[in-house]
C-alpha cells in the first residue's frame, strides 16, 4: 500500500519550513526568528509549565531556550528534526532550573482559574499534576514529552541525549510509579471531599 502525496506533504512541508526558518536565523533574520518563536511558544510554554509548575520560571526558561536557538542556530547540523533540537535545549534548561531550585518536585501552581474548566476535568488535571510532581525529573520528562508533547521514544532519546532503551526504562518506571500514586491520591481527594461535606 502506498501513501498518498497529500498525506505526507503537511509534515514534510512543516519540517522544510522550520529548516528554512532556522537557516534564515543563522543569517540573523529577525523575522524568521519571530516566526519560529510564534510556532514554538505554545508547545514550549505548555511543556515547561507542566515540568516546572511555576509560570514565571517556565517563561524565563522559555526565553532562555529561544535565546539559545537565536545564538546557536549555526550549531544545528540537521542530524535530528528542528523540533527535537529545540526541545532538547528546553529539556536541558528545565533540568538545570530544577537543580538550581534544589528540588526534584515543583510546587503546584494554583494560579489556574478553576471556573474556566469543568469541575471533574479540573480535579482530574490536579490529580495527574499531583502525581507527576512526585516523579523524578527524568521520569517526569519522559511522560511529559510522550503524552503531552507527542514525541516518539526515538525523538525523546535525541532530546535527552540518551539511548532509546534508557527512555523506555524511564517510561516503565514512571508508569509503574503513577499506577501506584494515582489511586492513593484519588483516595485522599475522596476523603477530603467527605470531610468538607
Amino acid at each position: 500500500m502506498t501513501r498518498s502525496k497529500a498525506g505526507n506533504s503537511a509534515p514534510e512541508h512543516k519540517a522544510a519550513n522550520e529548516l528554512a526558518l532556522l537557516d534564515a536565523i543563522r543569517g540573523r533574520d529577525r523575522r524568521a526568528f519571530a516566526e519560529l518563536y510564534r510556532l514554538y511558544h505554545p508547545r514550549l510554554h505548555g511543556y515547561l509549565h507542566r515540568i516546572l509548575s511555576n509560570r514565571a520560571i517556565a517563561e524565563e526558561v522559555l526565553d532562555d531556550v529561544m535565546f539559545v536557538v537565536w545564538k546557536d542556530a549555526r550549531k544545528f547540523r540537521g542530524h535530528a528534526a528542528v523540533s527535537s533540537w529545540i526541545f532538547g535545549i528546553a529539556y536541558r534548561k528545565a533540568m538545570t532550573a530544577i537543580r538550581k531550585e534544589g528540588r526534584y518536585h515543583a510546587l503546584l501552581d494554583h494560579g489556574t482559574d478553576v471556573n474556566t474548566v469543568p469541575e471533574k476535568a479540573s480535579q482530574d488535571a490536579e490529580l495527574i499534576q499531583a502525581a507527576l510532581v512526585q516523579l523524578s525529573p527524568d521520569h517526569r520528562q519522559v511522560v511529559e514529552l510522550t503524552y503531552f508533547s507527542g514525541f516518539s521514544y526515538q525523538e525523546i532519546a535525541t532530546i535527552a541525549e540518551c539511548p532509546i532503551n534508557t527512555v523506555k526504562t524511564r517510561m516503565f518506571h514512571a508508569r509503574r510509579r503513577l499506577k501506584y500514586l494515582l489511586p492513593i491520591l484519588a483516595g485522599a481527594d475522596e476523603e477530603q471531599d467527605r470531610e468538607q461535606a
